[in-house]
């Protein structure tokens, strides 16, 4: 559902790491919200499921924000299920809904008011129906920075992987045609700093690795 004011309802957020997760986090604490806790699906090798994360990395970002978090291991068909029983747990403790980054693509809302209807948890989706454009503006506005951790490399160049999103890139994708928030899977962003961050979280990185189109930068921890 769109979100109203919803005060002192304790949220769980579905937490990538990235841009929209962390603009989603800021509406529902603007919302009236207390988002207790980042929830995070990883894969059997220990990285975040699209933007190919490491747990350590995420870690160091939830202390960052000094929020509680749950990094759960899930392959793509366990994912469902392992959503399901997370969330019953959540709701045991006092959670009574989820937000989540979604904004424009049906199939993706679809499955997570499904998913949460299940759970018997509300679903909120703050960005759902903003122009993707908007969403950028508003993320520099607040002074937010965006490192570019992943890319299609049959549509970007990887000279853009480890740099700032900035003007720069947002034209770049314009020039291009490809959806400004990346909807697609086009890139993936972690969140170094902004509104929340106690600290700037630190990442270094060397190169970058290539699985079939998508080239995620190397990290060094």
């Amino acid at each position: 559902m769109v979100m109203n004011k919803m005060t002192g309802e304790k949220v769980f957020v579905s937490w990538s790491g990235g841009k929209d997760s962390y603009l989603s986090l800021l509406k529902a604490r603007e919302a009236g919200m207390e988002p207790g806790n980042l929830l995070t699906f990883v894969n059997k090798e220990g990285c975040s499921m699209s933007h190919g994360l490491p747990l350590q990395l995420l870690k160091n970002q939830a202390r960052a924000l000094v929020l509680p978090q749950v990094l759960e291991p899930v392959t793509w068909g366990e994912y469902e299920d392992s959503f399901h029983r997370v969330a019953g747990e959540l709701k045991l403790k006092g959670f009574t809904g989820g937000v989540f980054g979604d904004i424009n693509l049906p199939e993706h809302r679809s499955w997570v008011e499904n998913a949460c209807s299940r759970a018997a948890v509300n679903s909120y989706l703050p960005l759902w129906g903003m122009e993707e454009e908007d969403i950028l503006a508003e993320l520099l506005q607040r002074n937010a920075e965006l490192l570019i951790v992943a890319l299609r490399s049959d549509l970007l160049a990887e000279k853009w992987l480890g740099t700032i999103l900035g003007r720069a890139f947002i034209q770049e994708l314009k020039n291009k045609g490809l959806s400004p928030c990346g909807e697609a899977g086009e890139y993936h962003t972690l969140v170094i700093h902004g509104p929340l961050f106690k600290k700037r979280l630190e990442v270094k990185f060397s190169g970058y690795r290539q699985v079939e189109k998508v080239s995620f930068l190397n990290y060094i921890l």
